[in-house]
């Protein structure tokens, strides 16, 4: 794809996202599960390994290019619930299926739907952790400052388009990701740690940035991008090469 204006995502790019992020997680399962090793149960590169292939199947088994985008987004969340142990599965399949509501029948997604459906995802995944806020050192440390950017973004400029709003959005994505290292675990597994917790990588931070980064790929015309350097005590990401 061009790196044209793109004010509106169709279905078919959806799905692409969809099918870019299965092979992102693959790429990327074993750093994912290493930062997971670190500080929960060691399987959340597997998990979401196991989650984007369940997802791929059950579009496959429709009819694609019917599809709208609810209804590409409720199928994903259906997906990752089926098959994602631990926390991941109620956290990524609640924040896909809540956010599917918000593009019920749409065949295209524009940038305010974006950021409408992250943010209603936000909301799922706080209430499904419990009330987790930033600084708990889980991927709402990535989701709600990257909501709060993106409204910010769009509410200040006329006509910003996706490549222009992911431009801003990803590497503070990333930033956000870093931000996790030094806290303590106050949610998940990871909560069980206490200090220990401190000076690692958020598994599910980091999943969450490379999901929305291969949003921005994708519009690019890649695929995504594999962690192909890292720090080996923290986890602390260093270097992405694209896929």
């Amino acid at each position: 794809m061009s790196t044209s204006k793109v004010y509106a995502l169709d279905t078919s790019t959806l799905i692409t996202v969809l099918r870019n992020i299965l092979e992102v997680m693959k790429a990327n399962e074993k750093y994912l599960t290493k930062l997971d090793a670190d500080i929960g149960d060691a399987d959340h590169g597997i998990n979401m390994v196991r989650g984007f292939q369940k997802v791929m199947e059950l579009i496959n088994k429709e009819n694609p290019s019917k599809l709208d985008a609810g209804r590409a987004l409720q199928l994903t969340g259906m997906g990752l619930l089926q098959v994602v142990g631990g926390a991941a599965g109620p956290l990524y399949g609640m924040f896909f299926l809540e956010a599917s509501k918000k593009v019920q029948g749409k065949k295209e997604i524009t940038v305010k739907d974006f950021a409408d459906v992250l943010e209603a995802g936000l909301k799922a995944v706080k209430m499904v952790g419990g009330g987790t806020v930033v600084g708990d050192k889980t991927m709402v440390d990535v989701l709600e400052p990257v909501v709060a950017k993106a409204k910010e973004i769009i509410s200040k400029r006329d006509n910003v388009d996706f490549i222009e709003l992911l431009e801003e959005i990803v590497p503070f994505a990333k930033e956000c990701v870093l931000n996790t290292i030094p806290l303590q675990a106050r949610k998940g597994r990871a909560s069980y740690l206490g200090e220990r917790s401190k000076n690692h990588q958020d598994p599910g931070a980091t999943s969450t940035y490379l999901i929305i980064r291969t949003f921005y790929d994708t519009l690019k015309g890649t695929t995504g991008v594999k962690i192909s350097e890292y720090d080996q005590a923290t986890g602390k990401l260093l270097k992405e090469e694209p896929l």
